[in-house]
């Protein structure tokens, strides 16, 4: 069983910190609202099919970026030391 045990260790050497999660999250906020701020200044007329397609996309952006902050403030929310408690 030292080969479980093994395995059990690399993947708790490769699990992502709180920390580092919340950073990776900030980042996907920051690509998504520039994004999004692009696509909506964005004052072209590209006619109704394409304002369709462009509207689907701020929906699609706007549900991530929430998605987003809801993960980071659950993740905020957990105790540094129930984390390591399951890691280990």
């Amino acid at each position: 069983m030292d080969w479980v045990e093994a395995l059990l260790q690399k993947s708790c050497d490769r699990t992502l910190t709180k920390e580092e999660v919340l950073h990776s999250l900030f980042h996907m906020i920051e690509v998504n609202e520039n994004t999004l701020n692009q696509i909506q200044s964005d004052k072209r007329d590209f006619g109704p099919e394409l304002e369709e397609l462009k509207q689907t996309e701020i929906r699609d952006i706007d549900f991530h970026l929430k998605y987003y902050r809801s993960l980071v403030n659950y993740i905020n929310s957990i105790q540094e030391n129930k984390i390591f408690e399951k890691r280990h």
